[in-house]
């Protein structure tokens, strides 16, 4: 990897045996692939990809002193995508809001590197927006590793209740209560804040879309920037959204839109 080549990569990880491992990877797969930087120092890696056009950064998430999203909030318009390598599938959801390309795990599997960096490859020739993600790929690992369907207990006014997380459409804050919808017109009112409830739900792919209101985007129907944009949902429901999360929302019917 020292030859002048089409697209430039960096690695990021605080293991220096998987940064040399991956590089062989690359070099076996992708001849294309210029090394423009490598580093097991995270902290020193702020200012050399400030300083570095790159096109692909391989980010690992743990690493002493700051982690791979605290990296990359370091760059708020980065113009360079992401694939992060980690050794912890729970960060699957925190790396779909970082806006990554894509999620592996270590030990790397060649197969599966392969796989993403040709998406990326495929996704990175077509854009035309400035988009950064593959959301299509992230869905599809949260739903293959069980994030999307399972049973969660809720407190009730009278003891708790197990609710189906794939029946709940969204919730609603209701002061220091929650109101669940569910499929069928079932109400339940949750004695936890919004809050409380989206740290629970979050690991099942709920987006926080307003201070008021949490979603299940499956029961997503369209989305309308007329009134400041909001949602309406399978059951009817208009709801309204913030400007901080109409981005994701969009990409979310994008990456619906493109896989048909």
């Amino acid at each position: 990897m020292t030859e002048k080549r089409d697209v430039r990569v960096a690695i990021v990880d605080d293991e220096v045996h998987c940064i040399e491992s991956l590089i062989i990877h690359l070099n076996d797969l992708f001849p294309e692939f210029h090394l423009a930087y490598k580093t097991n120092n995270v902290q020193q890696a702020v200012g050399k990809l400030n300083a570095l056009e790159i096109d692909l950064l391989f980010l690992d998430i743990e690493m002493p002193g700051m982690n791979g999203f605290q990296l990359l909030e370091n760059f708020p318009k980065r113009k360079f995508d992401v694939i992060f390598t980690t050794a912890y599938s729970e960060y699957a959801l925190q790396a779909f809001k970082a806006k990554a390309i894509s999620y592996l795990l270590k030990p790397l599997d060649e197969d599966e590197l392969k796989e993403a960096v040709l998406s990326w490859k495929k996704e990175r020739s077509q854009r035309q927006s400035g988009k950064f993600q593959d959301i299509e790929g992230l869905l599809g690992y949260l739903k293959k590793e069980g994030f999307m369907e399972s049973k969660i207990s809720v407190p009730v006014s009278d003891g708790y209740e197990f609710v189906e997380v794939n029946r709940i459409i969204y919730c609603q804050s209701e002061s220091n209560y929650t109101t669940f919808y569910l499929e069928g017109g079932t109400k339940i009112l949750v004695s936890k804040t919004l809050k409380e409830a989206e740290r629970v739900l979050e690991n099942f792919f709920f987006i926080r879309v307003h201070q008021s209101y949490l979603v299940n985007p499956n029961f997503m129907k369209k989305f309308s920037r007329r009134d400041g944009g909001y949602l309406e949902m399978k059951n009817g429901a208009i709801l309204p959204i913030s400007r901080a999360k109409r981005e994701m929302v969009v990409n979310l019917f994008d990456a619906v839109q493109n896989k048909k």
